[in-house]
């Protein structure tokens, strides 16, 4: 199942782990509403691809090690080596960051949260003390080491501060109460002893910023190397010179005629021939892409490879397809559990389809963490602001002595839906959100039911519906 996770006024985070290797395969819908301005013209496909989507991967564990150094980590020499170490204590930090993640959400839904609470204290205390149980010699691993320990120990704090603040906080045993207020004393005067103050000092802004550079600087030693290549050159290539050969052939016969039926160069035929370049130049372009479009119907666009950091050994490959379509064109299991919620056919739908193949010798004993993010601004700069404002009388028995005049912001709901089938299960899953986005970024985000079947139900599908469910599956390939 995925996890959703704001990240600032526009973007949001789905995320997931992955256990097993095999194909994963994950579809994602985004039904706009109706009065948006979202077309092909507005925000190109590939436009959005590269702006607005974002899929990620990065490991966790020891995944990256050689075997003969995973097999004899026990004596710790490998951690002397980089970009081992890198490697190494950048994954327990991936690691660390993912549990919390998945914490977190555990407390924002639960009435009593001091388990989970707990379970966080006890995670961020056993990740210091493996952490900092060793200091590396080589100076550029001092530098990635106390990024970390800034990081961790910022980290840590802003998650235990967060809790602290939750209205329910002051409800929890004392005793847990005073272990988290020892465990930020502890951490205040840890940083004092290492000369860490300096990093968190500031405006709240240069902090936030600071902060999250050396996140990008200590994952990026754990993030799969992508290498994004486009599909489909050569029959754009096959049907350029396609379209060239027709052209030219009749504009030959054209010639050959004109010169038969009369032998001098008169001006209506040299407008004729101008004319003829002119509606090629203005028309080869739109029908090379149409038909291109038309013979790749169903087929990828980009296919991905990714690479483990430093050693480039090729790990997963990934098919990636994002297309517009109108509500009538979905596949007919999300057609016919889509809901009320989306019966309008006029209505523009971005759907967007992965499958990953992760090598079989990849996962054993690790996972890989997936995350997709979605950038709403550019959906967000679609929406014009209103200058609209509603008048309220604040006493009814004299209208006139106080009225307040409130703006009105224009807002747009956007429902997601994410489809998902794990590795070696004939059967899918559905998760969906509610997504209400104005032009300011994101107002609110909400966790929807859907109206998904469950695995009993979709085996016991009538026959008939099976059968156009993989001729669909046919098809969207």
């Amino acid at each position: 199942m995925y996890s959703l996770k704001r990240k600032g006024d526009y973007r949001l985070q789905l995320t997931r782990t992955l256990k097993k290797s095999g194909r994963h395969k994950v579809e994602v819908y985004l039904f706009t509403p109706h009065d948006s301005t979202l077309t092909p013209w507005s925000l190109s496909e590939q436009q959005f691809f590269f702006t607005s989507l974002e899929h990620r991967f990065g490991l966790l564990g020891l995944l990256g090690l050689p075997d003969k150094d995973r097999a004899g980590k026990a004596d710790r020499s490998f951690v002397l080596l980089s970009p081992y170490y890198e490697i190494t204590y950048g994954s327990w930090l991936f690691q660390y960051r993912a549990s919390i993640d998945r914490l977190r959400q555990q407390i924002q839904v639960a009435e009593n949260f001091d388990e989970p609470l707990k379970r966080s204290l006890r995670l961020s205390q056993h990740f210091a003390l493996r952490l900092r149980k060793t200091s590396p010699k080589q100076s550029n691993q001092q530098r990635y080491f106390r990024q970390m320990d800034v990081y961790f120990s910022w980290y840590a704090e802003q998650f235990l501060l967060e809790c602290m603040s939750h209205e329910g906080f002051a409800k929890l045993d004392e005793e847990l109460k005073d272990a988290v207020a020892e465990f930020l004393r502890n951490e205040h005067k840890y940083r004092k002893e290492r000369d860490y103050l300096s990093d968190f000092r500031g405006a709240p802004n240069r902090v936030w910023n600071r902060m999250s550079l050396y996140h990008r600087l200590l994952e990026y030693p754990v993030l799969l190397r992508s290498k994004v290549t486009e599909l489909g050159a050569g029959t754009r290539k096959l049907v350029k010179a396609a379209s060239t050969m027709l052209i030219m052939s009749l504009f030959t016969y054209f010639l050959f005629n004109a010169r038969d039926a009369s032998e001098q160069l008169s001006l209506a035929l040299l407008l004729g021939i101008a004319f003829v370049y002119a509606v090629r130049d203005l028309l080869r372009e739109d029908m090379i892409s149409g038909i291109t479009r038309w013979l790749r119907k169903g087929k990828p666009r980009w296919k991905i490879r990714l690479f483990m950091p430093y050693t480039k050994k090729l790990l997963a490959q990934q098919k990636v397809w994002l297309d517009y379509r109108r509500l009538p064109e979905l596949p007919r299991q999300v057609l016919d559990y889509s809901g009320d919620w989306a019966t309008n056919e006029e209505r523009q739908i971005i759907c967007y389809r992965s499958e990953l193949s992760l090598d079989k010798d990849a996962l054993k004993q690790e996972e890989i963490q997936e995350r997709l993010s979605l950038n709403c601004e550019q959906l967000c700069e679609m929406i014009q602001a209103s200058k609209h404002r509603l008048f309220v009388s604040a006493d009814e028995n004299d209208p006139a002595a106080n009225i307040e005049a409130h703006p009105i912001e224009k807002q747009q709901d956007y429902d997601l839906l994410v489809v998902h089938t794990e590795v070696g299960k004939a059967f899918s899953t559905a998760q969906r959100w509610r997504l209400r986005l104005g032009a300011s970024g994101i107002v609110k985000c909400e966790s929807k039911k859907t109206n998904w079947p469950t695995p009993e139900e979709q085996f016991a599908a009538p026959w008939y519906r099976r059968v156009v469910s993989v001729f669909d599956k046919k098809e969207s390939k």
